[in-house]
């Protein structure tokens, strides 16, 4: 018996492999070009959100009105929007206050729609927590991107 020992032609060989190389790097680059559209806008948020700080200068926790009176300065680079107050019991116990800037009326002093760097808000809310003399509350104040700070106070 006589085995015919002929490869194939280059040519064809290197069409072959063409054509193997580009159909795998179709969905590769389906995958490559998806992803790097989606990841700009989460890109530019993040620019955003490093630049973004709030500091929690003075806090007064009261019964009556108002109840709470937080004092927050933008000390970032980026104009923030002040969207949520939580306070709670510092040893973890107790009910959880959530004031949101829709939900609760919260007051600003002045009103800004957002606060640029360097400036300095007043929150004023009715709260319906009644501090305890002697316990330590723990206040955080959430801007509408997530960053926040936390401030405790002894009543």
């Amino acid at each position: 018996m006589k085995i015919n020992t002929k490869a194939i032609s280059p040519i064809f060989a290197t069409l072959v492999i063409l054509a193997v190389v580009t159909v795998l790097f179709i969905p590769v680059f389906m995958w490559a070009t998806g992803t790097t559209s989606e990841t700009e806008g989460s890109w530019q948020l993040s620019g955003l959100i490093v630049t973004e700080r709030i500091v929690i200068e003075e806090v007064s926790l009261k019964a009556g009105d108002p109840g709470c009176k937080i004092y927050v300065r933008n000390i970032g680079k980026t104009a923030v929007s002040i969207d949520h107050v939580i306070i709670s019991l510092s040893k973890g116990t107790g009910t959880l206050h959530v004031y949101s800037k829709s939900g609760t009326p919260i007051t600003f002093t002045p009103d800004p729609e957002s606060v640029i760097q360097g400036d300095l808000v007043t929150i004023d809310f009715n709260s319906d927590l009644v501090p305890t003399s002697n316990e330590t509350y723990t206040v955080k104040v959430i801007t509408s991107r997530g960053v926040g700070d936390t401030y405790q106070v002894v009543t």
